[in-house]
């Protein structure tokens, strides 16, 4: 095999405008689903949040909260570790095994995108594996209220970007 560089043809982030961003997360449009999270966290390879997510009567899925979402996944985050603990600690005290992790659930509802991807399982066969991609979401915290974040996709004119004149 031959040492030739892959080409990264993203662009550097100081050139990506919120329109851009968003136009390349959100290529089909927007819908809003309702998804129940757990508090399963992993970072990707690009730097955002995949949650671990269940809809249409437990069909598992990944929520995404990438680009300049990330900075308000904050409070959704601080309310799924708020939850685990409080779970784990009421089983310590109660001298049990801590329950299991698809337990500790957040209902939301998230407007956002879908994408397939396929993964390779560890007998070598693709699995399709279902992704949303987060725009905007809401969550009740644990007083009842309401708590809303994220950003409206935005679709700016393809001519506007870089290159153009």
């Amino acid at each position: 095999m031959t040492d030739i560089p892959s080409q990264d043809r993203r662009r550097s982030r100081f050139e990506v405008t919120p329109e851009i961003e968003d136009r390349g997360l959100f290529k089909r449009g927007v819908t809003q689903i309702a998804a129940i999270l757990v508090p399963v966290f992993k970072k990707t390879p690009r730097g955002d949040v995949a949650v671990r997510a269940y809809v249409n009567q437990g069909e598992e899925i990944t929520v995404l909260f990438a680009g300049r979402r990330l900075q308000e996944f904050g409070p959704l985050h601080e309310e799924l570790v708020r939850l685990l603990t409080e779970a784990n600690y009421s089983a310590a005290r109660q001298r049990k095994d801590p329950p299991p992790i698809n337990s500790i659930q957040v209902a939301v509802q998230i407007e956002g995108a879908w994408r397939v991807r396929f993964e390779r399982s560890k007998t070598g066969e693709d699995l399709r594996v279902l992704q949303f991609m987060a725009a905007r979401w809401g969550f009740q915290d644990r007083n009842g209220k309401t708590v809303t974040s994220g950003k409206r996709a935005l679709f700016g004119q393809r001519s506007l970007d870089a290159g153009a004149t």
